[in-house]
């Protein structure tokens, strides 16, 4: 593949994954830049530090190639590499494998069982109080 295909290549994979994250996140447009900016957000969400650098540059790359004179013919910034990489991620996304989606299934996890926790403590103490009112109630017959 030359570096003209292989750019095309490479800004139809982003501008697919573009569209997918606009579509994830309900915005307009900057699908891409709003994945970055939640997953500067979330700090612990599993792979963010392998996910997040290659975002960043191939939105870089991205705006190179679209905005500069005749970039698309002649930069050497993208492989086919880069292209299956987007594919890839842009397949995780949808299975929802990507950080984001795994983050935020352990995050809701978390408030499920600090709910649950609350409940439990409270339905504890409502128990001894009630066991405690009982035992009061005999010791006074």
């Amino acid at each position: 593949m030359g570096k003209k295909k292989t750019n095309k290549a490479f800004l139809s994979e982003y501008i697919q994954l573009d569209k997918d994250c606009c579509g994830k996140f309900g915005v307009s447009s900057g699908g891409v830049t709003e994945y970055i900016n939640r997953l500067n957000n979330a700090r612990f969400a599993p792979g963010r530090d392998d996910v997040l650098p290659r975002l960043v540059r191939y939105r870089n790359t991205r705006n190179k190639l679209v905005h500069e004179p005749s970039a698309l013919r002649k930069s050497d910034d993208v492989t086919k590499a880069d292209v299956r990489w987007v594919r890839f991620f842009n397949k995780s996304i949808k299975r929802k494998k990507d950080p984001i989606s795994r983050y935020l299934r352990k995050a809701r996890k978390y408030v499920r069982r600090r709910k649950l926790r609350r409940w439990l403590i409270t339905l504890l103490i409502l128990a001894l109080i009630a066991g405690a009112g009982a035992a009061a109630y005999m010791f006074l017959l």
